[in-house]
């Protein structure tokens, strides 16, 4: 009866050690799927498109040629928001990643609502930089009255 118990004992550390070189192996698939992935997203228009990296570096940034026509506070909106987007795709590949791995847990639940966060921020939503803006004043020009002859700019100004 002790060989038996031997036995069974071998068995379970057997059986133990498979499963351990398992999640090993699932470890180091994930580890280099995460490693692997870039997150891409363009703005709805087509004006901006970015890539990024693991960790989020910017790993490149593509401006259409009618991206210019939207001036830079839209322009910088768009590259914002496009930017939130690929976030929001990276974390969506690292849920689908880490998934197998660590499966239904705590730590697949944070995960999952770091997901839901990142994509409830719409991105094609319109910022501040979007609202209408008032005119800009015209420059202040120096007159007699100020103690000075000359326009603002001096002769460089004229000279145009």
């Amino acid at each position: 009866m002790a060989t038996e118990g031997m036995a069974g004992g071998e068995q379970w550390l057997a059986d133990y050690t498979r499963r351990v070189g398992e999640i090993q192996r699932k470890a180091q698939e994930t580890q280099d799927q995460i490693k692997n992935m870039r997150a891409r997203a363009s703005s709805p228009d087509g004006a901006v498109t970015v890539v990024l990296a693991p960790g989020g570096r910017l790993e490149s940034l593509a401006l259409s040629p009618a991206s210019v026509q939207l001036g830079h506070q839209r322009l910088a909106a768009a590259i914002t928001q496009t930017i939130q987007a690929a976030h929001a795709d990276a974390a969506a590949q690292t849920q689908a990643a880490l998934q197998p791995l660590v499966g239904e847990s705590d730590a697949m639940e944070f995960l999952k609502d770091q997901v839901d966060s990142a994509i409830a921020e719409d991105p094609a939503a319109p910022s501040a930089e979007d609202q209408p803006q008032p005119p800009p004043q015209p420059p202040h020009r120096a007159s007699a009255e100020d103690g000075d002859d000359e326009d603002f700019g001096g002769s460089i100004m004229r000279s145009v």
